[in-house]
C-alpha cells in the first residue's frame, strides 16, 4: 500500500512537471507548414490571450510569419488587408517577449526577409522623394529592427528634407551616437549595409542641398566608406561628392 502511494505521488509529480512546462506549439508548426493560415491565426491568437502562454514569444512569431506570408498572396488581401502591417506589429511583439533573444536568433531568416520587404518600401519612397511617408516606414522598421544604423541617418535626412530642422538635429545626434558605438560590422547582413547606404545618401543630400553643409556630408561618407567600398552605388555617390 505504501509503495502504491509513493508510485501515485511520483506519477502526479511527473504530470505537474509536464503541465508546468511551456507548450511546444506543435499545432502552430503544423498549421504553418500546411498553409492553413486561418486556423493558425485563430489558434495563435488564443495562446496570446491565455495567462500561461500570453508572455511566450512563439505564438507572436507564428502570427507574424503567417501574416507576412498572407501579405504576399493576392488571394488573402481582400479578407486580410492589414496582413503586412500585422506581420510587422507581431514581429515587434516577438522581440518584447523574447527576453534572451533565442527566438530571434533561431528565426533570423524570417526577420531578415521582413526587413528586406520594409527596406524595399523605404527605397521606393525615397526614389519618389516622399519623405513624409518615409518617416512612417522607418517607424515600422523600428518595431523589429530598432538598432538599424542606416535608418537613423535616413530619419534625420528625411526630416531635413521636410524642413523639420529641430527634429533633424535630434535624429542626427542619435544617428551619430549610434555610429560612434559601432565596434564591429562582422555580423551585419547585406540588408543592413544596404539600409546604411540608403540612409547615408539621403542624409548627405540633405546636408548638401538643404543645410549647405557639404563638409558634413563628406565627413560621414569618409566614416562609413570602409563598410561600403564594395557597394557600387555608394562609391559612385562618394566619388561625386568627395572627389
Amino acid at each position: 500500500m505504501k509503495k502504491l502511494a509513493l508510485l501515485l505521488l511520483f506519477v502526479a509529480g511527473l504530470v505537474m512537471k509536464a503541465n508546468a512546462q511551456p507548450p511546444g506549439y506543435d499545432d502552430l508548426v503544423i498549421f504553418y507548414a500546411d498553409g492553413d493560415y486561418e486556423r493558425l491565426l485563430k489558434t495563435a491568437e488564443k495562446y496570446t490571450l491565455k495567462d500561461d502562454t500570453k508572455n511566450d514569444a512563439l505564438p507572436y512569431l507564428y502570427l507574424a510569419k503567417c501574416n507576412f506570408e498572407m501579405s504576399k498572396d493576392q488571394k488573402w488581401l481582400e479578407q486580410y488587408p492589414k496582413a503586412y502591417n500585422d506581420a510587422i506589429r507581431f514581429a515587434g511583439n516577438v522581440l518584447k517577449k523574447d527576453k534572451d533573444g533565442t527566438v530571434y536568433q533561431e528565426n533570423i531568416q524570417f526577420f531578415t526577409d521582413l526587413k528586406v520587404a520594409v527596406v524595399e518600401d523605404i527605397k521606393n519612397l525615397v526614389e519618389e522623394e516622399a519623405f513624409a511617408k518615409v518617416m512612417g516606414s522607418i517607424a515600422k522598421l523600428h518595431r523589429f529592427a530598432k538598432d538599424d544604423l542606416g535608418s537613423y541617418f535616413l530619419k534625420a535626412g528625411a526630416q531635413y528634407m521636410e524642413k523639420d530642422k529641430s527634429g533633424g538635429k535630434l535624429s542626427q545626434k542619435e544617428a551619430w551616437d549610434m555610429l560612434e558605438s559601432v565596434q564591429s560590422v562582422e555580423d551585419w547582413r547585406p540588408i543592413d549595409f544596404e539600409m546604411l547606404r540608403v540612409g547615408v545618401i539621403v542624409y548627405c543630400d540633405a546636408q548638401i542641398n538643404e543645410l549647405r553643409q557639404p563638409d558634413a556630408a563628406k565627413n560621414l561618407l569618409g566614416r562609413v566608406k570602409q563598410w561600403l567600398e564594395k557597394d557600387p552605388i555608394f562609391m559612385a555617390y562618394y566619388d561625386k561628392v568627395v572627389n
